[in-house]
């Protein structure tokens, strides 16, 4: 039977494969609370339904990711709820599986079946396929990208389909414009015909490269300056603490190396393709100024693709033995038996992945009274305003902090009218020398109040100290400031 072929049996094993994958994404999808992140993509495509085009209520352009949230905004139209705001994701993450399926076979008959397997159990594939943000949809149109690229050359259609893909990939984040390079090189060599498309990338890669550079912290400076080694180092730190992710999955990472290397020498094209803007970006990734697992995340593609391919190849050189190995891999590191250090999903999950560097706020869990009071005209301050006005309501006042604790406000904004605004909610900023009259609310998430500098807490202290604290979690402190005696 020829490779382009699917049998039925192959056939069957892959709609099972997405319809367990869709089931495993939209699982109790409405259940967790939004995190920071998602509660401002939710309210930014709210504003879209509103105003038609994605500006906060301060006067701010949200720029960017406008595929995602326009397609996000319209599934809030039916569902104005987490649901609603992280469906989009869950669809977006079956694709991914289904990329990794007509990938994978690329390589070898059973490839593609058994990658799409272990990309749809994926802890990480899951985890990020039910989050209301875009970066499940970055890694689809990264790789998708690629793939796309990788086609043409037989099919030079395909090369339309990339392009458009590669504007996606750029439009949900500036850094797919590493893909630029390799849609320039690849056309010029490849797509000779279809030269003049390479002008495409070439001025997204002229207009956004020094923007999107300036992202890194560690610049290509001279021995003179003196930041060299403190850079390197601040390299390897990062380095390090996204290592510490995969103390799970070291396993996988064993495999991912010889499933590449027999990868690359079956086709070398497509694994270069695939493999070397990846390592790029992700050397780009180490080198920011700041940590956080969603920004290295796209990277688990190609980590369950080449050590699930490792798996189907020695499945077709050694025969049926391998059904055990295979199966093996896909139940013993899965949550049926490590209900916290598990690496595939196979009992649904409906909570948050606890992960640091994507803070959440639980708002659900407060009193319903509490929540009733604080929806009510009582002067409502809060620090992050976002959770808060898709929860409750928009504050009053919100109190000023920096979002990844470089230097000391990301949230102030001078709106049309000249006044300073949360940028996010619109809402007044408090001015400590002009105190809100008694009685207020105050909402505290430690997210936030983590970020405050010590002036920053000192205030902080004047606004509540006096207050009683009526609601604590982990989470969220919230304070109520009766009138003064």
């Amino acid at each position: 039977m020829e490779k382009s072929r699917i049998s039925k049996i192959e056939f069957w094993c892959l709609i099972a494969i997405l319809v367990f994958a869709l089931f495993l994404r939209v699982y109790n999808l409405g259940h967790a609370s939004l995190w920071i992140d998602e509660s401002l993509s939710s309210l930014v495509s709210k504003n879209i339904l509103e105003k038609g085009v994605p500006f906060l209520d301060s006067g701010d352009l949200y720029g960017g990711a406008y595929v995602f949230h326009y397609i996000q905004a319209f599934f809030l139209f039916f569902f104005m709820n987490e649901f609603g705001a992280r469906i989009f994701s869950a669809l977006i993450g079956v694709l991914t599986v289904l990329l990794s399926y007509f990938i994978g076979r690329e390589y070898s008959k059973s490839g593609g079946i058994i990658s799409a397997l272990f990309m749809s159990v994926f802890f990480l594939e899951v985890f990020f396929s039910r989050q209301a943000r875009y970066y499940q949809l970055f890694q689809l149109m990264f790789f998708l990208s690629l793939y796309l690229l990788y086609k043409s050359k037989e099919n030079p259609k395909f090369l339309y389909l990339a392009i458009v893909s590669f504007f996606i990939t750029l439009d949900t984040k500036i850094a797919g414009i590493i893909l630029a390079p390799f849609f320039i090189l690849h056309i010029l060599f490849y797509n000779r015909k279809q030269w003049f498309l390479s002008l495409i990338p070439a001025f997204f890669f002229v207009r956004d490269f020094i923007p999107a550079s300036t992202l890194s912290s560690v610049s290509v400076a001279s021995p003179s300056s003196g930041l060299t080694e403190e850079s390197s180092s601040l390299v390897r730190h990062y380095i390090s603490k996204y290592f510490s992710y995969t103390s799970n999955m070291l396993y996988m990472l064993i495999l991912f190396v010889p499933g590449l290397i027999w990868a690359f020498f079956k086709k070398k094209r497509l694994t270069m393709l695939i493999i070397l803007p990846s390592l790029i970006m992700l050397t780009g990734i180490f080198s920011l100024e700041v940590f956080a697992l969603r920004y290295a995340y796209f990277f688990a593609f190609p980590i369950v693709l080449y050590s699930s391919l490792l798996m189907s190849f020695l499945y077709e050189k050694f025969g049926k033995i391998l059904i055990i190995a295979i199966i093996a891999l896909l139940i013993i590191p899965s949550n049926i038996f490590f209900p916290y250090t598990y690496v595939n999903v196979l009992k649904p999950i409906d909570y948050n992945y606890n992960d640091p560097t994507a803070p959440w706020t639980d708002y659900k869990l407060l009193p319903e009274n509490l929540t009733a009071e604080l929806k009510s005209n009582t002067t409502l301050i809060s620090l992050f305003s976002g959770d808060v006005e898709w929860y409750i309501r928009k504050p009053d006042f919100v109190i000023p902090f920096s979002m990844d604790g470089r230097g000391d406000d990301h949230i102030s904004f001078i709106n049309a009218t000249g006044d300073i605004v949360d940028r996010y909610s619109g809402a007044k900023i408090i001015n400590y020398s002009d105190m809100p009259d008694r009685p207020y609310y105050v909402t505290a998430d430690y997210f936030s109040f983590s970020k405050l500098k010590a002036v920053q807490r000192e205030n902080f202290d004047k606004l509540t100290g006096d207050c009683k604290v009526i609601y604590e979690s982990m989470s969220l402190r919230v304070f109520y400031c009766n009138i003064l005696n």
